[in-house]
């Protein structure tokens, strides 16, 4: 049964406009079921739905087919009688495609005679070629793995609708944070176990159906040889796919830590470039991030290597061999995992924003850290994040620094397994983290 997308409302606006709408994220987070059940409640308009996986639609894009295949799958001539909505899946696989829609578009857009709903599990230039030509032609949205309040709805019938980070934007309004988690305090049993099931597997939509540990790694590998086959092989200049499985497992092993490349170009055996361009290609298939240093006028002598995140907790927990949460809390790793979880939650919020946001951390040479910081402007955002239940003096000192240094900063945010509590005298909401939904 589909499940409405937190993010929806955004993603739908873009579909009804003028411009091409680009819908990127990694493989099996709902890309395409979203739009199919979107056409499903719009079965009134003309439909095309197209597949670069699929390689005999791909040689006819190659042989400049697109316009061609267009009016065959929609029984028309484009123009010449309804609008047509055109859904290209995975269209990061035929570089040729982008030029052809360029001219589709800009011929038949004054008309309103065609609509383009591209998806892709990679950036648009990947493959040795450049989406340049769609430039101011395309709205780009990103569609994440399930957060926390859409894996509760995935069981749950309902849940609270309003978010707590939209209300962080209201920063003079506590009592509106107040009033939001008083709503979901009848959901916390189900919050508090889907947030430790997103700790050990993840927030892929298919996993939630599969009922055992053993078919969840199943899964998870399944996952995993299908992106190295279909994804990584194809990249031309990805010459040893082992190197590449190697790597997945130190930055599965380091997520959340800041990157030490001397190490990991020690370990692999492989020169730093090589390293950098392997690390390249799995930030553009989106399954890893860096997350920057954050930089205020008034800090100095920070630390400015990024840290490195592999954005799915299920992969990680294959890629490492912990897949049992009491195992995990004894690792030592839950931390990181918990920093991984929020750090899909902050990439959830800023997609509802009109402008894109930079997620960073702050982190001083003497080893003062704050795990996220978030600027929304003309505010600053810091967050510290910690698996713990008590409070963490260490962590209330680094927040505390943080704020004293940027005044931007008018809050900051302990996100906890807690109590809700606010520090009107130190600047400080403590948040419980099943509340971040």
């Amino acid at each position: 049964m589909y499940k409405q997308r937190i993010n929806h409302l955004v993603i739908e606006k873009s579909i009804e406009n003028q411009f091409i709408s680009v819908i990127l994220g990694p493989r099996r987070v709902g890309k395409t079921y979203f739009i199919e059940n979107y056409a499903a409640h719009h079965t009134n308009r003309l439909w095309v739905f197209l597949n670069m996986d699929r390689m005999e639609q791909r040689k006819r894009v190659n042989e400049l087919q697109l316009n061609a295949m267009i009016s065959e799958s929609a029984k028309q001539y484009i123009g010449m009688g309804a609008k047509i909505w055109v859904v290209i899946d995975e269209a990061q696989k035929s570089p040729e495609i982008f030029d052809q829609i360029k001219i589709i578009y800009d011929q038949y857009k004054d008309q309103n005679k065609i609509k383009f709903i591209i998806t892709g599990s990679a950036v648009l230039s990947l493959h040795q070629f450049s989406a340049e030509s769609l430039a101011g032609r395309i709205e780009l949205h990103h569609l994440q793995e399930f957060t926390l309040r859409e894996t509760t709805l995935f069981r749950e019938k309902t849940v609270p609708t309003d978010s707590i980070l939209d209300a962080l934007t209201d920063v003079e309004n506590t009592t509106l944070l107040s009033d939001r988690i008083q709503h979901l305090l009848p959901f916390k049993p189900s919050l508090e176990q889907e947030l430790a099931q997103l700790l050990v597997w993840g927030g892929f939509p298919e996993l939630l159906t599969i009922p055992t540990a053993q078919e969840k790694i199943i899964y998870l590998n399944n996952y995993l040889q299908t992106y190295l086959e279909k994804d990584v092989r194809s990249i031309e200049t990805i010459t040893d796919l082992n190197l590449y499985r190697n790597m997945l497992d130190i930055i599965a092993e380091q997520t959340g830590s800041v990157r030490d490349d001397q190490r990991v170009t020690m370990a692999l055996g492989c020169t730093r470039d090589t390293l950098k361009k392997y690390r390249g290609y799995l930030e553009a298939t989106l399954l890893f991030t860096d997350i920057y240093p954050y930089i205020g006028n008034a800090l100095k002598r920070l630390v400015k290597s990024p840290k490195g995140y592999l954005l799915n907790n299920g992969l990680i927990s294959l890629l490492t061999g912990i897949t049992d949460l009491n195992l995990l809390q004894k690792s030592g790793m839950i931390g990181h995992r918990l920093e991984n979880w929020f750090l899909n939650e902050l990439n959830a919020w800023n997609e509802r924003s009109p402008l894109r946001q930079h997620i960073n951390y702050w982190r001083t040479s003497s080893g003062i850290e704050v795990d996220f910081v978030i600027v929304k402007k003309p505010y600053v955002f810091p967050f510290e994040i910690t698996y713990n239940s008590n409070i963490e003096n260490k962590k209330i000192r680094s927040l505390k620094t943080f704020l004293q240094n940027e005044p931007k900063a008018l809050w900051g945010y302990y996100i906890y397994r807690g109590e809700f509590a606010i520090d009107k005298e130190n600047r400080i909401i403590f948040i419980p983290c099943w509340a971040v939904a």
